[in-house]
């Protein structure tokens, strides 16, 4: 049948061609289409939501997640006309973030928008999930290639990374969500698998590391900030200092996390 395989092109050319008021009344929908009719990985949101904010109300958790899925889709038709939308990048502690940095981001709302953002400043490399589905991921790539986004594919390992790095782009971690090859860190008062590759890629090279994270300010509005990571100090114990370096990793994610909880995705099994 030829009828599937057009479904996800002609969506995404009806979504690009929407007004983004339409767009947000769209995103809206589909919040609540996703909440009370067709509630994938609800239940799992729910759980992950309340082990970070016990303190939440039913009602608050409904709002929260009803927001973190409204901004997902909304990100991601703000994507698809990234040309015509709004992102301020601010970097505070230095006029910007050099090429060759280590810069830390998370899942924070429309964090593709991001990446794009700042890969227009300074040339950027990052390591990136495949979509499952492949006519999605041939636009995800390119569209990130149109803009100067270098993405490490799954399978990329830190050799690509170091080449990246030796080739003068920043190179940027995303480790937020479950890495079953990690280490144990805090997040939100557990423990978690976390990725350590940053705190490896830091030892080895030594080079400046930067924290970033996003915030929406409206309809096509969004501000991309980053600020220099504070380290722990070092030991000289490699072991240690990956641990020390990771959790500080997570320690940040918290905190960003606890100023907007609708901003950041709940959907993956993160504490399993």
């Amino acid at each position: 049948m030829i009828w599937p395989a057009l479904v996800w092109p002609a969506l995404v050319w009806l979504l690009s061609r929407l007004p983004l008021p339409l767009a947000n009344i769209f995103a809206w929908a589909t919040a609540f289409i996703w909440w009370f009719i067709l509630p994938f990985r609800r239940s799992m949101a729910i759980t992950n939501l309340r082990r970070a904010f016990p303190e939440y109300p039913r009602a608050q958790v409904r709002r929260t997640l009803c927001a973190m899925m409204h901004n997902i889709v909304l990100s991601y038709i703000e994507l698809l006309v990234f040309e015509r939308i709004n992102v301020r990048l601010t970097v505070d502690g230095s006029a910007s973030i050099p090429p060759g940095s280590l810069i830390l981001a998370g899942h924070a709302g429309a964090w593709d928008l991001g990446l794009l953002t700042l890969a227009q400043e300074v040339p950027l490399a990052t390591f990136v999930r495949t979509p499952k589905n492949p006519w999605i991921s041939r636009l995800m790539a390119t569209i990130r290639d149109r803009h100067g986004l270098l993405s490490l594919e799954t399978g990329a390992g830190l050799t690509e990374g170091y080449a990246a790095l030796d080739a003068g782009r920043s190179l940027m971690f995303i480790q937020d969500q479950r890495f079953n090859a990690g280490i144990e860190s805090p997040f939100f008062g557990a423990t978690c698998k976390t990725s350590p590759a940053m705190a490896a890629v830091f030892l080895k090279t030594r080079r400046p590391v930067y924290a970033c994270w996003q915030a929406r300010l409206g309809v096509g509005k969004h501000r991309f900030w980053a600020v220099p990571l504070e380290l722990p100090p070092l030991t000289g114990d490699k072991q240690a200092d990956v641990q020390a370096i990771t959790d500080a990793c997570n320690a940040f994610y918290t905190a960003r996390i606890r100023e907007s909880p609708s901003g950041w995705l709940w959907l993956h099994d993160r504490w399993r």
